[in-house]
């Protein structure tokens, strides 16, 4: 997220620069304690293929996909230069690296849920949130043109009235800014209910989990997108209260897959309204778009249509 802010916020002209140091630093990390942990459990006798906890083959597999993306994105830019906008976004080499990444932090979300005990306290459970909300970080990162809703007031387009001329124009970017508004609300709300209802229907959540993992799975991103301070302060109490709702609720499936993005949402917007002008969007698409997050939500529980109830 650090070398996701240099490329919103300055120009970026080498890929030799600190935030692409600090990114194949922890590449070159998690290949150490890796390497680590498997040493020591293949000499307290565990076969090279058991080195590691179960769950854990993804994160080998990541770490093969990353360093392949990495040396593949080094040997692009050295050649061809570096992708601006869309270019950046859609870059094959940064896919690759992404999903490496994915691939690495999945690692503690499956070895917690494939234990026979699964972890039950907030402590122990951490690790699993942690990397969940990693994982949201990236998603947001892939989808990073809709992850701000841009319904404040100085993000709304001209009025189609005072430019008489230029009706259809200003009537078109009305429709296409308004359109981004509602795909980032709803993009986001089956990200943030996405993550929640694998979670929660799969592992007992202990308590202020859903807190945690809204928290550290939104704020990097919000950090590196937001123009604005509070833009930023939206974000991060719309997910701590969201998260609250969500961790109150616990199992009661309706409630907590319509709720969470709902509140998410509804907090958003009221803040942006509070702290940043006020908001172009019209009471109708304000309330609306709240309750469209809603209906995603429980669109996504559907979907789901798992029943059982998590492991003891």
């Amino acid at each position: 997220m650090v070398d996701a802010y240099h490329h919103f916020h300055t120009t970026v002209e080498t890929f030799f620069e600190p935030a692409h140091g600090l990114l194949y630093a922890g590449l070159l990390a998690a290949y150490v304690f890796v390497a680590i942990a498997m040493v020591i459990n293949h000499r307290r006798g565990f076969a090279w293929r058991y080195a590691l906890p179960k769950g854990y083959e993804t994160t080998i597999a990541g770490l093969i996909v990353f360093l392949a993306g990495g040396v593949l994105d080094m040997i692009k830019h050295t050649l061809w230069g570096f992708e601006e906008g869309f270019n950046a976004l859609l870059s094959p080499t940064h896919l690759l690296i992404g999903a490496g990444m994915f691939l690495i932090i999945a690692g503690p979300v499956r070895s917690a849920m494939e234990r026979e005990h699964p972890p039950r306290s907030l402590l122990g459970q951490l690790p699993m949130l942690l990397a969940l909300a990693s994982m949201m970080e990236l998603m947001h990162w892939g989808t990073q043109f809709i992850f701000l809703s841009e319904a404040e007031r100085m993000n709304a387009p001209l009025d189609p009235a005072g430019f008489p001329h230029d009706t259809l124009t200003l009537l078109a970017l009305l429709y296409y800014k308004q359109g981004i508004g509602l795909l980032a609300v709803i993009v986001q709300s089956l990200l943030m209910i996405g993550f929640a209802l694998y979670a929660a229907q799969r592992i007992r959540l202990a308590g202020g989990a859903l807190t945690v993992m809204f928290l550290v799975g939104n704020i990097f991103i919000a950090a590196a997108h937001s123009n604005y301070l509070g833009q930023f302060i939206g974000v991060v109490l719309a997910s701590l209260l969201a998260g609250i709702f969500g961790d109150m609720v616990g199992r009661r499936w309706n409630l907590f897959a319509f709720g969470i993005p709902a509140i998410y949402w509804a907090v958003l917007l009221s803040v942006l309204a509070i702290t940043m002008g006020g908001i172009w969007w019209t009471p109708d698409v304000i309330s609306g778009s709240v309750l469209f997050a809603g209906i995603a939500g429980l669109f996504a529980l559907a979907l789901t249509n798992k029943e059982q109830s998590p492991s003891p």
